[in-house]
């Protein structure tokens, strides 16, 4: 397919400058885009490559102000990042392909609730007393497990693991090898060992979430472990019974959160932060990768360092460590001094 920036701006509420004629039929990275492709600027950093670009069009923010020559024809938006995004997601909705009907070689329990247009691949598994939503797409070797209910357009990928009960909204993307309700680690100490706490809750997971591959979370001790709408999960990301995530909150892989968690609304964590058990996390709060935290975190903190430090502290920390060896030595030097100084006195 072939699109003119014509075409493209009215979709992003993108203005044209350039020839608003030329036309792209795939998507390119600015230092590396050839013509035909549709590169973006989001970053200062690869600015240089905006003049060096083959890139048949290039979108920018409204903001940037080119030092030199530009060869594509510029679509400026508001957000680059966002519209390419747009972008992208109208190219996949045209170009996949549509999956649709059940697979004979599918095991679905005789009481199942189907919707219309459910694709089911082979080889999945749905229990009894599921009910999947209109639209929905469950592949192959997928497991849906007793009483779990998918909103209408979920996908559920390869070999992702629904345990029984299991509450998914609309349009969620769960990716493969993800497991979703099994049992949260709840043991209590006895003299001859630790004794398995049952966990009779279950997980909960509100509309339009992503879940990323390999990705697990925990079922309730009670109630429910609670992902609320619109929160992205990375890949292999450990989410602990009883927690709470908020809305629009996303983490990047390896983030792990202990027992009774909860997290607050458009919060973003790095990579490999360690949430600590029982903790509270206000809103839009923001974690660096590897930050570690051991105690409550008011809204609006940026977190760095493990045990997790304001950002702007950890930053200063973080200058001074290198410089601790000779700072030592300096100061044994400086002690030693002292002490021949008081002898002589």
């Amino acid at each position: 397919m072939q699109f003119s920036a014509s075409q493209i701006a009215p979709l992003i509420s993108g203005v044209i400058e350039g020839d608003a004629s030329v036309l792209v039929s795939n998507f390119g990275k600015i230092e590396s885009a050839q013509p035909g492709d549709l590169a973006f600027l989001a970053n200062p950093k690869y600015e240089s490559f905006a003049y060096t670009t083959k890139a048949s069009i290039l979108l920018v923010a409204n903001t940037f102000a080119p030092k030199q020559p530009v060869a594509s024809t510029l679509i400026r938006v508001e957000d680059p990042y966002a519209a390419l995004a747009q972008l992208m997601q109208l190219v996949e909705q045209q170009s996949a392909p549509r999956l649709q009907g059940i697979s004979p070689k599918a095991h679905i329990a005789d009481d199942v609730e189907l919707g219309e247009d459910v694709y089911v691949a082979p080889f999945a598994v749905i229990e009894p007393g599921a009910k999947i939503g209109r639209g929905c797409q469950v592949h192959s070797f997928a497991y849906i497990g007793r009483g779990v209910t998918l909103g209408e357009g979920t996908v559920i990928y390869p070999q992702v693991t629904l345990y029984h009960g299991v509450r998914v909204g609309a349009r969620c993307i769960i990716h493969a090898g993800a497991v979703l309700g099994s049992d949260g680690f709840g043991f209590a100490p006895e003299s001859d060992g630790y004794h398995k706490i049952p966990q009779l809750g279950s997980v909960l997971v509100e509309d339009e979430v992503e879940i990323g591959a390999n990705t697990c979370i925990d079922r309730a001790v009670m109630d429910n472990t609670v992902i609320r709408r619109g929160v992205k999960l990375d890949n292999l990301i450990q989410i602990a019974h009883n927690c709470e995530v908020g809305e629009h909150t996303v983490m990047a892989s390896q983030v792990g959160l202990a027992g009774s968690s909860a997290v607050g609304k458009w919060c973003r964590f790095g990579g490999q932060v360690g949430i600590g058990g029982h903790l509270t996390i206000g809103d839009r709060v923001e974690m660096a990768g590897q930050t570690g935290v051991l105690g409550n975190v008011a809204s609006g903190t940026a977190l760095m360092g493990s045990p997790g430090m304001p950002l702007r502290e950890a930053m200063r920390s973080f200058v001074i460590q290198p410089k601790l060896p000779d700072m030592y030595r300096r100061l044994q030097a400086l002690e030693k001094e002292l002490a021949e100084l008081k002898q002589q006195l």
